[in-house]
């Protein structure tokens, strides 16, 4: 399992407090995983992100754009779930870092999105928060591992 750079629950007790109208979740349980897992094999169809993250409001100071290794960001999949994913890392693999640095990280996302990558797989990182495989044809394209997420349904995508 990878072991999640996205800060410690005590961080996240802070952005919550931030967030208590929003059914956030931070722990990858039974129910939260039973939920994310129907959707495996639904394909990327939009998504929308920002070059920040919640995680800088609790931060002394937010990295500089080049340094940026967490986002967040929202996912669009073909089975109209709704991703909402906040302190969100990318990974190019389970062995490998995390990319840094916002034109990184927004070339992983688009790349994404025009490769049509399918969820295959909701996993869980050391720290017990979610994880989230795409992969186009079988082969892993990136994985997401996120601080905290919400998921629901969407009506429309995003305008680019």
């Amino acid at each position: 399992m990878m072991e999640s750079p996205n800060g410690t629950e005590e961080l996240m007790d802070d952005v919550m407090d931030d967030l208590s109208d929003e059914m956030l979740h931070t722990e990858l349980t039974d129910e939260t995983y039973e939920e994310l897992a129907v959707s495996e094999g639904a394909v990327v169809v939009g998504l929308a992100f920002w070059d920040s993250s919640l995680i800088d409001e609790v931060e002394e100071e937010p990295p500089a754009s080049a340094e940026r290794v967490s986002i967040d960001l929202d996912l669009y999949l073909d089975d109209n779930t709704l991703l909402e994913l906040y302190g969100a890392n990318l990974f190019p693999a389970e062995q490998q870092d995390p990319l840094a640095g916002l034109p990184a990280l927004e070339a992983a996302l688009v790349d994404l999105a025009d490769s049509e990558a399918e969820l295959s797989e909701v996993a869980q990182t050391e720290d017990n928060a979610l994880a989230l495989v795409f992969a186009v044809n079988g082969e892993t394209r990136l994985i997401i591992a996120v601080a905290a997420w919400a998921v629901s349904e969407w009506e429309e995508l995003p305008e680019d």
